[in-house]
């Protein structure tokens, strides 16, 4: 049975400024309690270390690969835990994985490409550092630019009347900005844009999102970390009169622990999609009804 769809022509944003006068706030807050003397010969030093790797549970960081460097992905997601012991927590439902592998071009620049079990999706996607916060916080930000094409490889039968190979493209690209406070504390915020070429009946092709993600070092090898996303319902943007279909927020938070070749994270999330634009657009796991489920994510750097 063919999957109907859509066609484009394009509640508050209060939340943005909320969220982002948050991260403000927070970086002078970070910057004015800064205590370590700064020697005129590494002020201007870039930090180092402000994430673990490039990627934070569900989003990406400011964070590049090395020159010259490879790291492998493997991201999991179970089912959800509503039904508890009955399927273990969601180990026993169904899940969704992907596998993707990076390359650091420069130390700047990495591209990417990785494959989604769920729709079958091919991604490319590729990551840009504009600069890098320095030692001094004579630049006190790090920030970096990043895109996602992802291609829905599913039958031709699943796009229903006037297929177009157009009709599988979803793009995905974000702004990071990210500040670290001291060694141990981390912030970053990401306002996003998403765009479907072809959608399910009744759903948006364009969001706006916003991302807020952090990560507090316990020990050498461990932090935890939180993030949050929340999509803008924009009434300007809506093509439909309907809320009904309006995606739900993320909230993830789980450990993570780092080695010189490993990075292992385990978390709860209300995303399933793993691809950034299918979670923006498409989740309806709500953070009230505990709409959680369990993931992991392994990097492997070689």
């Amino acid at each position: 049975m063919c999957t109907k769809y859509h066609h484009k022509k394009a509640k508050n944003i209060s939340i943005f400024g909320s969220i982002a006068g948050l991260f403000v706030f927070l970086l002078i807050l970070g910057s004015s309690l800064q205590t370590i003397a700064q020697t005129d010969e590494f002020a201007n030093d870039p930090v180092s270390g402000t994430f673990e790797t490039g990627l934070l549970a569900e989003t990406q960081t400011v964070v590049t690969p090395f020159a010259g460097e490879f790291e492998l992905h493997i991201q999991h997601r179970f089912g959800l835990i509503e039904n508890g012991l009955e399927d273990v927590f969601g180990i026993y439902s169904s899940s969704n994985i992907r596998m993707g592998i990076n390359y650091g071009i420069t130390e700047k620049f990495m591209i990417g490409y990785g494959y989604t079990k769920d729709f079958k999706l091919q991604e490319f996607h590729g990551k840009y550092r504009v600069f890098t916060q320095t030692e001094s916080n004579s630049i006190p930000v790090s920030v970096a630019l990043y895109a996602n094409l992802a291609i829905n490889s599913q039958d031709e039968e699943v796009f229903g009347n006037d297929y177009a190979f157009s009709d599988r493209l979803a793009y995905f690209s974000q702004v990071l900005i990210a500040h670290k406070f001291n060694d141990n504390i981390s912030l970053q915020f990401g306002p996003s844009f998403t765009h479907f070429n072809k959608t399910d009946t009744l759903v948006e092709h364009d969001k706006f999102a916003l991302s807020l993600a952090g990560r507090a070092k316990v020990s050498p090898s461990m932090s935890v970390f939180f993030e949050y996303d929340q999509p803008l319902n924009i009434d300007d943007m809506r093509e439909y009169d309907s809320d009904e279909n309006d995606p739900e927020a993320n909230l993830s938070f789980g450990i993570e622990i780092g080695t010189s070749t490993h990075v292992f994270q385990v978390f709860m999330s209300n995303y399933e999609g793993i691809t950034p634009q299918r979670n923006t657009l498409y989740n309806k796991n709500k953070i009230g009804d505990g709409d959680f489920l369990v993931g992991f994510n392994i990097l492997v750097r070689f």
